[in-house]
């Protein structure tokens, strides 16, 4: 609906498409996307003047990116920028001004996103849900946002922490079970499982506990 609304706004204006960058699955709190890189390229091998978008959070979220890319890789290069749901453009200065203010109410929104979001992780951390990235403690599965356990691996867990308890240095420990199991490839991850508070009921989020 945006293409179409843009490609309607482009034909009144009489302007000629030269290409649609579009980033679909792409979050727009960095410049990290191949259609908007391979845009900036065309933009320094002079191959557009003006760039439109719907509006101005579809370049980004970011104030400091969208001033950035606005301010040093478009104008820097004479290309224009023009917005089409905020009716301004940077060939005037009174849209040269807008872009500064709205920029600033984008990075409001991102922050906000971003404030609930992490509320909401907050939440669960309390509740005792874990939040440890893709991979989970050894002896877990982490499935459908909860740790589940694996038996075999747990009880691999358990073996450790016994030898520990009956005097067993850390190298002996993750040499034992290494040759018996296989997987345990350093002490340095029979350490991190020995410091593990998840096995005693324990999440962190944000420095936490």
């Amino acid at each position: 609906e945006q293409i179409e609304r843009l490609k309607a706004y482009c034909k009144a204006k009489d302007w000629t498409i030269y290409k649609i960058y579009t980033d679909g699955g792409y979050s727009g709190g960095n410049t990290n996307r191949p259609a908007l890189q391979q845009m900036i390229k065309d933009v320094h091998n002079k191959r557009l003047d003006m760039i439109a978008v719907y509006k101005l959070d579809r370049l980004s979220r970011s104030q400091k990116d969208t001033l950035t890319l606005i301010e040093d890789e478009f104008i820097g290069n004479d290309v224009e920028f023009v917005s089409m749901s905020e009716n301004f453009d940077t060939s005037s200065p009174f849209g040269r001004a807008m872009i500064g203010i709205l920029s600033v109410f984008a990075q409001l929104e991102k922050d906000q996103i971003t404030e609930r979001f992490t509320m909401g992780r907050i939440g669960r951390s309390k509740a005792g849900y874990y939040h440890g990235g893709p991979t989970p403690p050894t002896g877990y599965n982490y499935i459908d946002g909860k740790l589940i356990v694996d038996p075999y691996k747990a009880s691999q867990v358990q073996e450790a922490y016994d030898r520990f308890l009956r005097g067993y240095s850390i190298n002996s420990i993750w040499h034992y079970l290494h040759n018996k199991y296989g997987g345990w490839n350093s002490a340095a991850l029979t350490i991190n499982i020995l410091r593990n508070t998840v096995y005693i009921g324990k999440v962190k989020f944000a420095g936490k506990e």
